[in-house]
């Protein structure tokens, strides 16, 4: 392959096709490693000689900051200065100094540890320029020429730092590129199993899903072959004979209540001046008023002549005419109010002889099917709605696995153009 070629060293004949290579997923840690050697390896050559002149220059540092160290004061100077002089002197060999040691030798020369020498041997100097310069001022005026020496050999120290920048930042694009692609690898497999294991639950829950439908038609069947047999038409035939007794005993309270009705507003009255102190009611014919106001059924038929005897009482507190339209309104209903009420036991009984056939009649078997129906559909509406969930998932999970495929393709696109990869199906 011609990758494998490139990184070997071979050249390829005039004759050899130079169509893109193809490096299988598999392959491409593989691949990623090797192309790291060969980038390292360049990068070795490239600085290995721009070492031996920061070696060069670190030595002529060293020099020219004992030069400095050992200089003679020559010419004419102030007492004052000279002591200045020579005191100041001592901080910036000490800064050089600090400066030197921090500098150190690089025992590695990877990427990382070129790039991380650099940048902390450019801030060292920095610092040693920044904490020297006060001093250096005072310095130059007495020792002009040792510290011309030492400028400038701190000035080719900083080249030579900046040079190993520039080699550095030269193949920073492709140190970057196999960084991001290693771990765009670990995203790929990590996504690419995250969809594998969705997958295999969204087939477990469509399986579910559909096994509660065929258990669901099941019942449905079942239901309808239960509604076609005896005990269904029974619980029909009662149903009915119930509504038709439930119609009955609400036609006879209606019949009975109409009876009360006409003069119930009176009744009300009374009951309210019974209340307020302005007339007063035996206790038991109270008790039978709230009864006839409430509950006629309950009512007994001896209160009607006691309610005679009530509206006929000179004390009561109503309108002559209204207590004779009130007396002839008691005594219909008192007429009729026996038939009525014997109508309305009548109709209650039968009620609750057919609530009671109703509730001894085999509905289990209807009970049972109907509450299993509703549960497997409540359970199927929640598979369907978590199926949803990890559909939506799955298309977020394709879509940066999508993405981290096409961003993987540009890394190895930055390391190799001719190299493309092949990714998993």
């Amino acid at each position: 392959m011609k990758w494998i070629k490139k990184l070997l060293g071979k050249q390829e004949s005039s004759g050899e096709k130079t169509a893109p290579s193809e490096v299988g997923f598999e392959e491409l840690p593989a691949w990623l490693e090797e192309s790291s050697q060969k980038i390292s390896s360049d990068i070795e050559k490239d600085v290995s000689g721009i070492f031996k002149e920061l070696e060069a220059a670190i030595s002529e540092l060293k020099e020219s900051s004992v030069r400095l160290q050992e200089a003679k004061v020559e010419g004419n100077f102030d007492v004052r200065a000279v002591k200045r002089a020579k005191s100041n002197r001592e901080n910036v060999t000490k800064q050089v100094g600090v400066f030197l040691d921090k500098l150190g030798v690089l025992e590695s020369r990877d990427f990382r540890a070129l790039k991380e020498y650099q940048e902390t041997a450019v801030q060292n100097l920095n610092t040693c320029l920044e904490h020297m310069s006060q001093s250096f001022r005072y310095t130059k005026t007495v020792f002009p020429h040792e510290s011309k020496d030492l400028t400038e050999s701190l000035g080719e120290t900083g080249q030579i730092l900046n040079k190993l920048k520039g080699t550095i930042q030269g193949h920073k694009r492709e140190m970057d590129a196999l960084e991001s692609s290693s771990a765009g690898i670990k995203e790929i497999q990590r996504l690419s199993a995250s969809i594998k294991a969705e997958n295999l639950e969204l087939e477990a829950k469509t399986r579910k899903i559909q096994a509660m439908k065929n258990e669901i038609a099941k019942t449905d069947q079942a239901l309808e072959d239960f509604k076609k047999g005896e005990a269904w038409q029974n619980l029909q035939r009662l149903q009915e004979e119930l509504d038709t007794a439930s119609g009955r005993l609400k036609k006879a309270e209606t019949g009975l209540n109409s009876l009360i009705l006409p003069f119930s507003g009176n009744l009300s009255k009374i009951k309210k001046l019974h209340e307020s102190g302005r007339y007063t009611l035996k206790p038991d014919v109270k008790q039978q008023l709230d009864l006839c106001l409430e509950a006629p059924a309950n009512l007994d038929l001896s209160f009607f002549p006691e309610l005679q005897k009530v509206f006929e009482d000179p004390a009561l507190d109503i309108q002559t005419q209204k207590k004779e339209k009130t007396l002839a309104q008691v005594k219909a209903a008192m007429s009729g109010f026996e038939e009525k009420k014997k109508e309305y036991i009548e109709a209650r009984k039968a009620l609750e002889a057919k609530k009671a056939e109703f509730a001894g009649s085999d509905t289990g078997k209807l009970t049972e099917l109907e509450h299993k129906e509703a549960e497997l559909l409540a359970r199927t509406r929640l598979l369907e709605e978590e199926l949803e969930s990890s559909e939506k998932k799955l298309t977020v999970f394709k879509g940066e696995l999508k993405n981290k495929e096409a961003e993987i393709q540009a890394n190895v696109a930055v390391i190799d153009s001719s190299v493309k990869i092949q990714l998993l199906p």
